[in-house]
């Protein structure tokens, strides 16, 4: 162990860099950590390898990122569409896995290699696509519901794969009875699921919740985990399986979101350990010997990605240009595609020369999604989505369209209201876990800085006959009011204010009806004591 700090602390300050490098250049951040671990690997500055000492934390990484996504499966939303998503998802990963799968063997690579290169390329970054769909405020749109759905069967179509590289990691090639009689043991694990999240929920949650205890929470969470990776060990499964079992049952009930931000460090740091140790397999000194076939290969399998995109959502009943801008926003390859090469570098059934080929175009694919999303999404913005609510035959909206920023207490009661009204309520906020609540109730929702001309144009705020102010900075709401105002000069803005000394500067920016906050409670403290 003591041999394993001076790496540790290496990979801690190279991951910190990156991390501050890829959020300064608005880039996703999972990219700059395998390069980072490149840098510093054998085929950089030789600071850690394949077979250094941490490798147990990368495991761990593994551990909380499969945890993190349990946590974050929204099951409710998997159970209200689950036909659309099995439909949608069988025709996407189905296409993808059976032409790269295709190509595989035609190119000479073995038919477990061509099962693991197709599965890895098929499957996208959940994390990522979520949060741009947040972000646009698509995931209560028909389009962000079909991606929503492609993504769950992604996850959940990968681990029968996953499982059975991990078999043929611990018995060798010959390991495919291990790998089916894992799989028939994950039965009662998962049957067990529906009945231990009710009894989480309905039982252990509540009496922690009288608790009042972040300590008692975390040591409950944890509880879960190991013991559901322990069970998953002793029944010869991925340990990473139990953890993601974990994060199903501590999912859906109201002390998730907590137990989510708890486990968040934990995921973050461990999660940065794993794809830095991705990267320290990666071998840039050995690219020249790359074959012709694994050159073709990665050059053929993103084309036959996209295609199986667009093809799947177009069958659901997209236009054509929602069904390539969508296509093209989901075209990256995910997290689970690195843990998925990983097992699969480990276990022998990729070999160097493939693995590195196929990381760099995973890296190359995540470093392009901010470019492929902007241009894909304005894409869906643009087409007029079939079977799109809320539209007359004529393309005008049936109800009144109001923007309202600042999605705080304040914020919901008065989204609630203006909704009992029958008006057409999109709310902007920067923060995800406050626009959550009202996405799963079907609120168009977006996740930005109403500062910013591009969120507001997202929201549609030129159509907005109203927009509502709700965020507590008077700074904040007066440059929102200001650019609102210069995008819609007609709409009505009502915004809060805090204080009466910036009153003034509310009403220069442009705000019709300014509520004051500091009057507002002394005329309430005036009214009670009149009452007295």
């Amino acid at each position: 162990m003591e041999s394993s700090i001076p790496q540790i602390i290496v990979i801690l300050l190279v991951g910190f860099l990156a991390g501050t490098i890829c959020r300064v250049c608005r880039i996703p951040i999972l990219p700059g950590y395998v390069l980072a671990g490149t840098i510093i690997g054998p085929s950089g500055m030789r600071l850690i390898g394949p077979g250094n000492q941490i490798e147990w934390l990368a495991e761990i990484g593994v551990v909380f990122l499969l945890f993190a996504i349990g946590i974050e499966l929204s099951l409710e939303e998997l159970r209200r569409s689950w036909r659309q998503c099995l439909s949608i998802g069988t025709i996407q990963v189905g296409f993808c896995l059976l032409v790269v799968a295709v190509l595989c063997r035609l190119l000479g690579f073995e038919i477990g290699t061509a099962i693991v290169v197709a599965m890895s390329v098929a499957v996208s970054s959940t994390v990522i696509v979520f949060r741009a769909l947040t972000e646009w405020g698509y995931t209560a749109h028909p389009a962000g519901r079909r991606a929503i759905g492609i993504l769950l069967f992604q996850d959940a179509a990968i681990l029968p794969i996953m499982m059975w590289s991990a078999a043929i990691q611990r018995h060798g090639v010959g390991a495919s009875s291990f790998a089916i009689s894992a799989i028939l043991l994950t039965i009662p694990l998962i049957l067990a699921i529906p009945l231990l999240r009710l009894v989480v929920a309905h039982w252990i949650v509540p009496r922690l919740g009288r608790l009042r205890s972040t300590e008692i929470a975390v040591l409950f969470a944890l509880l879960v985990l190991t013991t559901f990776g322990y069970v998953s060990h002793l029944l010869n499964l991925p340990v990473a399986l139990g953890a993601l079992a974990a994060g199903l049952v501590l999912n859906g009930n109201r002390m998730t979101k907590q137990l989510d931000a708890l486990a968040l460090p934990f995921r973050e740091t461990f999660g940065a350990i794993f794809f830095i140790s991705l990267g320290a397999y990666l071998n840039l000194d050995k690219l020249h010997e790359v074959t012709l076939g694994t050159l073709i290969l990665c050059l053929l399998c993103l084309p036959a990605k996209a295609a199986s995109l667009v093809v799947a959502l177009r069958w659901s009943g997209l236009p054509w240009r929602s069904a390539v801008g969508l296509g093209a926003a989901l075209l990256q390859m995910g997290e689970l595609s690195f843990l998925l090469l990983w097992n699969g570098r480990q276990s022998g059934i990729v070999s160097g020369g493939l693995y590195n080929a196929l990381m760099l175009v995973a890296v190359a694919t995540l470093m392009a999604t901010p470019i492929l999303v902007y241009w894909g999404f304005r894409l869906v913005r643009g087409s007029v989505l079939e079977g799109q609510p809320n539209r007359r035959p004529g393309g005008e909206s049936q109800l009144r369209k109001v923007v309202l920023i600042g999605a705080g207490p304040m914020g919901g009661h008065i989204a609630a209201y203006l909704e009992t009204l029958g008006m057409d309520v999109c709310l902007i906020d920067q923060s995800p876990v406050n626009l959550q609540p009202f996405a799963q109730q079907g609120f168009r929702t977006i996740c930005g800085d109403g500062r910013d001309t591009d969120v507001l144009q997202r929201a549609e705020i030129l159509d907005a006959t109203m927009v509502v102010v709700c965020v507590p900075d008077d700074s904040v709401a007066t440059a929102i009011v200001k650019t609102a105002r210069q995008l819609n000069p007609q709409a009505t803005i009502i915004a809060r204010c805090r204080y009466q000394s910036h009153r003034i500067a509310l009403e220069r920016a442009g705000a019709n009806c300014i509520i004051v906050e500091e009057i507002e409670a002394a005329w309430a403290v005036q009214r009670f004591l009149q009452g007295l």
